[in-house]
């Protein structure tokens, strides 16, 4: 065996190598948490790309083809006739093909997942506890806009979040609706804590009614955003504030902080609530926590912060210390990013974070072994099957 036959031997055997990678990363990919960083760009070229296929199709169908020849007249015996079984072999190439652009498209979204590191480290941190709202009144349409008060609620939040990214927040994530839910832990991660909040429900109900008054069977929320308990519904804000200062009071106890930490609980609401939490405002005081409001504000959306009346929640949150930002204002999101950015920092260990892991490359092997499969056998369907002029 010669220098060159043993050198195309170890290519070959690192090729397999690597195809088996790549396959094995492909099996062990858990679709549930795939993430699209670049969907504007796959939907434009499947514009594209479908407008293109139509414009084909239109073209064979009312053109006459070239080459072509009317009929005889005589008929075809069945014995020369193209079968079934012809008739997909000629056409699989065909779903390979459309099955690899369509793939590609899929790539061109940007497509990763998050995965987690070991880090060590202490960092300045300001610590904070996001509380959603997610009870049945912010599924009903928000000011007349054909969205939900829940739709406007998440992108508010994301947009602070955006404001927020990388001034090392470490951050709880909570629901409430008739009850208090913790999505997730505190984190300091950005990354991480983003998608936790884009992912989490519009809304726990118990079931999904129309707004009183309204069209009725007229919802604004996606189906996909929704989360069927047969125990939620209400707005219960107080049993969701114990819950916090419970969390609040567990976190200072476990690292040690002390009750005299400054924090903050920020609460993105409608703040159409049962009852007005007096008592647990008086202990969220009593830690030094100062509540915030995000105001998804129904009753006025061109009323300013300096004359919107606001309901009685927003009255007791500034009692205590807190404020509220009106998401119908242009500065409300930036009042609330400078409320928080003036809370004091506390030095906190960051034992993670969140690596964006881009698996684009799995989705481009899938389209190169449909095209490596479907090109070749395209020839031959054709060259076998296919029609030529004589």
């Amino acid at each position: 065996m010669g220098l060159y036959d043993t050198v195309v031997i170890l290519d070959w055997v690192a090729f397999s190598e690597f195809i088996n990678g790549r396959l094995q990363e492909l099996v062990n990919t858990d679709f549930e948490q795939v993430r699209y960083a670049d969907t504007g760009t796959a939907t434009l070229i499947a514009i594209i790309v479908a407008a293109a296929t139509l414009l084909t199709f239109a073209r064979l169908a009312l053109l006459r083809r070239r080459h072509a020849r009317h009929h005889s007249g005589h008929e075809v015996a069945s014995r020369h006739r193209q079968g079934r079984i012809i008739w997909l072999l000629y056409n699989l190439p065909k779903a390979f093909l459309a099955l690899a652009v369509v793939i590609i498209l899929v790539a061109l979204s940007d497509p990763f997942v998050t995965s987690t590191e070991e880090v060590s480290g202490n960092v300045e941190s300001r610590v904070r506890i996001d509380l959603v709202d997610t009870s049945l009144s912010m599924a009903w349409e928000f000011a007349n806009s054909e969205r939900s008060r829940a739709g406007v609620a998440r992108e508010a939040h994301l947009q602070f979040l955006e404001m927020r990214r990388e001034k090392n927040d470490r951050v709880s994530l909570w629901m409430f609706s008739s009850y208090p839910y913790m999505v997730d832990d505190f984190v300091i991660d950005d990354e991480l804590y983003f998608f936790q909040v884009m992912e989490a429900p519009y809304v726990t109900v118990k079931i999904l009614a129309s707004e009183p008054g309204q069209q009725r069977d007229r919802h604004f929320v996606p189906e996909d955003k929704v989360r069927i308990i047969e125990s939620e519904g209400t707005t219960n804000i107080q049993l969701a504030l114990q819950a916090v200062v419970r969390h609040f009071d567990r976190d200072a106890t476990l690292f040690s902080r002390g009750a005299t930490a400054h924090r903050a609980v920020l609460i993105i609401t409608d703040a159409d609530v049962d009852e007005i939490p007096t008592a647990e405002l008086a202990d969220l005081n009593a830690r030094n926590i100062v509540p915030y409001i995000i105001y998804i504000n129904t009753e006025n959306a061109t009323s300013t912060e300096e004359d919107a009346a606001g309901p009685s929640l927003i009255d007791s949150i500034r009692d205590y210390g807190g404020d509220y930002f009106d998401v119908s204002t242009e500065n409300g999101l930036q009042r609330a990013y400078e409320a928080i950015d003036e809370r004091e920092t506390v030095r906190v260990e960051l034992t993670h974070r969140a690596l964006k892991v881009p698996i684009y490359s799995r989705f481009l092997l899938i389209s190169l072994g449909l095209l490596v499969l479907g090109i070749p056998a395209g020839f031959v369907a054709e060259l076998f099957w296919g029609t030529h002029p004589s």
